[in-house]
């Protein structure tokens, strides 16, 4: 009896066996498992979203960029033509692999020559470019129609006063203690060099070519006038604070009659022309928008990225404004647009009605030359540069009589970015996990492994093409 109750005792006091001791600690494995999988879903998607949101930001700020030069193309005068180009100029140097005078829409084989490097950036296939001239990244200078530059042809030096104009009309301040343009423009050119020129327009203050494009019409609209300008170099930067001067500026040499002619598609320049009163002169800049692919840090191209191209005579200054941004696409706003049977009315619109379910803005419309936006859709071709200004251009300078309403057609620009995360999500499936096309885009929508991708687009009016009330 005794040894009966003893063995009872230690039955009763036993622990767990060891199937159940395995039962349990696999249970507890699984709910551990269970947890870790949730805290790396949540880490892992915090990541991307971060990644994501670093990329949003970046094209935020490259947007900017290419908003505020996209606004102030033609600065000093500029043809429209040779203020936006959706072609390569088939004159100048810079950008490789290609015909001369491409198109910028959907380009293959492009590279573009870095001054600072002396190498070639790559250009990802499939995206689109957009070059931009005009004096925006430094101030435009008011002339008193007396001094200037002896008639602005071979080299000559640019002078500037601080002030010009009458204090009874009207005065144009170029320099004082509160607006130092001197200054800002001798920091920007200090760079320049017989190896990075650096380009000064100047401004006819007497000669409107297109006279019926600068009369008021009815309701207080002004147009835009045509002068003739003259574009040429400096080898040196500015002396304006010291001595009120852009110095020698060469309005001869091999690079400046480029940018005279009125079509970048024309084989030859136009030369400087005799100017005896400047109104405005200023630092011209030539930049170029594009998706770029650095090789050497990235071999397999996965990581492109928004470049920014200045020119510096044959080559380009090139900063990365954005990273992993992989494409560009860019659409101009003409107004009578003839393909899309477009009406010539001072805005931007579509030319067919709204049709619902999905053709619904009604500004813009996504089927095929229904709007006065090209190529902003699949099965648009591009139009030539003789499109952004009405009736047939003069080719090589303006003799005779021009025509009276030979007007600025072009009158915005659409840029839409695409952007994703810089690390795949192989758990992702979400929209454009494996790819997005945007406008009329032919470049590769699948970049291996599964990314989280955000589209952004933004129509900018050219405010120097514009009608003001």
């Amino acid at each position: 009896m005794k040894h009966d109750r003893i063995r009872k005792s230690r039955a009763s006091e036993s622990g767990f066996t060891l199937v159940e001791m395995i039962v349990v600690t696999m249970l507890l494995l699984v709910a551990m498992l269970g947890l870790l999988a949730v805290f790396d879903a949540s880490a892992r998607i915090n990541k991307n979203e971060s990644d994501v949101a670093d990329a949003q930001g970046a094209v935020r700020y490259g947007l900017y960029q290419m908003t505020r030069v996209v606004r102030m193309a033609g600065a000093g005068g500029l043809f429209v033509t040779q203020a936006v180009l959706n072609h390569a100029d088939v004159g100048l140097p810079g950008l490789n692999g290609a015909a001369a005078g491409f198109s910028y829409d959907n380009v293959t084989g492009v590279s573009i020559a870095n001054v600072d490097t002396g190498t070639n950036v790559e250009v990802r296939d499939g995206t689109d470019m957009i070059e931009v001239r005009g004096v925006i990244l430094s101030p435009l200078l008011g002339f008193d129609l007396q001094t200037g530059c002896g008639g602005c042809v071979g080299v000559q030096t640019l002078t500037a006063r601080p002030i010009v104009g009458d204090p009874l009309i009207g005065q144009h301040v170029n320099d004082d203690p509160q607006r130092p343009q001197f200054a800002a423009i001798d920091a920007y050119t200090a760079g320049a060099s017989p190896a990075q020129p650096m380009f000064v327009i100047v401004e006819d203050g007497n000669t409107d070519l297109h006279s019926g494009c600068s009369d008021p019409n009815p309701g207080g609209v002004t147009r835009y006038p045509q002068p003739v300008y003259n574009v040429g170099t400096i080898t040196a930067g500015t002396s304006l604070v010291s001595s009120q001067s852009f110095n020698a500026v060469n309005f001869d040499d091999l690079l400046s009659p480029r940018f005279n002619v009125e079509l970048p598609s024309y084989s030859t320049g136009q030369n400087s022309q005799v100017i005896q009163k400047v109104r405005r002169a200023g630092v011209m800049d030539d930049i170029i928008f594009f998706i770029g692919i650095d090789r050497t840090t990235d071999p397999q191209g996965i990581h492109p990225f928004l470049g920014q191209g200045i020119r510096r005579g044959r080559a380009f200054q090139i900063t990365r404004l954005a990273e992993d941004v992989e494409d560009m696409q860019v659409a101009y706003g003409i107004d009578g647009l003839v393909s899309a049977g477009g009406l010539v009315d001072n805005a931007i619109t579509r030319t067919t009605p709204v049709v619902p379910p999905n053709d619904t803005d009604p500004q813009y419309s996504i089927t095929a030359d229904k709007d006065e936006w090209v190529p902003n859709v699949v099965g648009e071709a591009p139009v030539d540069d003789a499109q952004f200004q009405a009736q047939d251009p003069f080719i090589n300078g303006h003799p005779g009589a021009p025509p009276p309403n030979h007007c600025p057609r072009l009158h915005a620009v659409m840029v839409s970015l695409l952007a994703k995360s810089k690390d795949p999500d192989p758990t992702y499936r979400g929209p454009a996990a494996k790819g997005f096309q945007i406008m009329n885009s032919t470049a590769t929508p699948i970049t291996p492994g599964n990314y989280r991708r955000r589209v952004q687009t933004i129509r900018i009016n050219l405010r120097n093409y514009a009608f003001q009330g």
